[in-house]
C-alpha cells in the first residue's frame, strides 16, 4: 500500500517531438503539483517548472479555467511598495473530497476531507462485535452520507473512500481475522465498493493508522516508524523510509500470533478478577489515581507490550516508536512504564512517544491514503484522455 506521496506525480521526460498536446499535459500536471503544495505567482510556477513567464501565464490560465486553480483574493501589502503586488494562485481544495473510514469491531468511524486533506465533519456509530459484513459495510455508508450531510455536501461529491479495518488485509481480501463473524475471507476492496458505489481502497487498520501517524501525527519528521495500537487488542504498524512494510501476504508486524510474547489476550492482565470483564480505562484511571492493586496490573500489562515493541525494534531497527490506540489517553500512566521494560531489552532505544491522534489516527490515515489515489487517479486521467481532465466527472471516468 502507498503511503504520503506529492501530489500528481509528473513524468521526468518531455517530448522530443512534436506532441504539443503530450508537453501542455505535463506543464499542466507540474503546474498542479506546484499549487497542491501551495499559492504561488505565475513567476513562481514557471520558476519551478522550467518554462518561460509567458508559458507559465497561459498554464496558469488553464488550470483556471479547467476549475483546478483560482485566484486568491489580494491582501494589502504591510509595507508600502512600487507598483501592484503579484496575483497568487492556489490550488482548488473544494473541487473534490475523500472519506476515510474505520470499521473497528464496536464502532464504524468516518471523517469526510476536501482535497487538500482538511477534515470537514466525521459521523460515528455504534455496532455490535456480533454484527456480520453486511450490516458493517450498510454502517459505514451511513457514516459517510451523515458526514456530507453535516458538511453540506453532496454523496456524489467525495471522490474516493479508504478504510482501515481489523485482520490481515491482502490486495483487498481479509486472510485472517479474529473477534468479528464472517470477517475471515471476504473479499473486503470489492464488498465495499459495491455499498458505497466509490472507489475504494483498503487495508488493516494498524497499518492505515501509521501512515495517519506519518502524514499528521507524531512521525511527521521521520519516515521509519513503528506504530503499536494498545488498547483491547495489541497491534502493530511498520513504515520504513516511508514505505509501509507489509510483507509478502500482509502478515509483517503481526506478532500477536507469536505466543510467547503474549500480545494476544493482554487486556486480560488488567482484570483484577479474572472472572469479570475488564474497563481497562478504568483501571489506568485507578492507577493514576494511586491504586497499588492498578498499577501492578497496569504495570504487568506494559512489560508484555514492550517485549513485543522490542522484538520489532530487533527487527527493523525504527527511529521511532508510537503508542496508539485507546490507550493513549493514558498518557504518562502508559508510556512511562514501557519505557522502563524496553530500555534494557534494546541495544539502541528509539524515541518512543505518544499519538496525539488517538481514535482518529485510522481515519486520518485513510484520507491520506484517499488523497493518494486522486493523485493516481488523476495522472490516470491526463494519461488517457486527449486534453487534460477537469475535476471529477472526467477523473473518475478515465478511473
Amino acid at each position: 500500500m502507498s503511503t504520503v506521496r506529492r501530489p500528481a506525480q509528473t513524468r521526468n521526460t518531455r517530448p522530443t517531438g512534436g506532441d504539443q498536446s503530450l508537453l501542455r499535459r505535463i506543464n499542466l500536471g507540474a503546474a498542479l503539483v506546484r499549487f497542491r503544495s501551495g499559492a504561488a505567482t505565475v513567476a513562481q510556477v514557471g520558476d519551478t517548472i522550467g518554462v518561460s513567464r509567458t508559458s507559465a501565464q497561459q498554464i496558469v490560465n488553464q488550470l483556471v479555467e479547467l476549475r483546478w486553480v483560482t485566484a486568491e483574493k489580494p491582501v494589502p501589502p504591510s509595507t508600502p511598495q512600487i507598483g501592484p503586488a503579484p496575483r497568487r494562485f492556489r490550488f482548488r481544495s473544494e473541487a473534490g473530497y475523500v472519506a476515510g473510514v474505520d470499521l473497528g469491531r464496536h464502532r464504524i468511524r468516518a471523517v469526510v476531507a476536501d482535497l487538500g486533506g482538511e477534515p470537514l465533519a466525521s459521523s460515528t456509530v455504534e455496532i455490535g462485535p456480533g454484527a456480520g459484513p453486511i450490516e458493517r459495510l450498510q454502517a459505514a455508508r451511513a457514516v459517510v452520507e451523515a458526514c456530507c450531510q453535516r458538511a453540506r455536501l453532496r454523496y456524489s461529491q467525495v471522490w474516493v473512500v479508504a478504510a482501515g479495518a481489523r485482520g490481515v488485509i491482502h490486495k483487498g481480501r481479509v486472510v485472517a481475522a479474529g473477534g468479528m463473524p464472517n470477517w475471515t475471507g471476504l473479499d473486503l476492496e470489492h464488498e465495499l465498493r459495491a455499498v458505497l458505489d466509490r472507489p475504494v481502497l483498503v487495508g488493516n487498520d494498524c497499518n492505515i493508522a501509521t501512515v495517519g501517524e506519518h502524514w499528521r501525527g507524531a512521525g511527521t519528521d521521520t519516515g521509519s516508524l513503528v506504530n503499536v495500537a494498545a488498547g483491547q487488542s495489541i497491534g502493530a504498524g511498520i513504515m520504513i523510509d516511508g514505505t509501509l512494510l507489509t510483507g509478502f501476504a500482509g502478515y509483517a508486524s503481526e506478532i500477536h500470533h507469536l505466543p510467547f510474547l503474549r500480545w494476544r489476550g493482554a487486556a486480560a492482565r488488567l482484570k483484577a478478577d479474572p472472572s469479570e470483564e475488564v474497563d481497562i480505562k478504568a483501571v489506568f484511571d485507578q492507577a493514576r489515581a494511586g491504586s497499588t492493586s492498578a498499577q501492578e496490573r497496569v504495570e504487568d500489562y506494559a512489560r508484555v507490550l514492550a517485549e513485543g515493541i522490542a522484538t520489532i525494534i530487533a527487527t527493523v531497527d525504527p527511529e521511532l516508536v508510537v503508542i496508539g490506540g485507546g490507550l493513549s489517553a493514558s498518557g504518562a500512566t502508559l508510556l512511562e512504564p514501557v519505557r522502563r521494560h524496553l530500555t534494557p531489552l534494546t541495544a539502541r532505544m528509539p524515541r518512543l512517544e505518544l499519538s496525539p491522534l488517538g481514535a482518529d489516527a485510522v481515519t486520518l490515515g485513510a484520507i491520506r491514503i484517499a488523497l493518494n489515489h486522486v493523485d493516481t487517479l488523476i495522472d490516470a486521467a491526463a494519461d488517457r484522455l486527449d486534453d487534460f481532465p477537469k475535476p471529477l466527472r472526467r477523473v473518475i471516468a478515465a478511473s
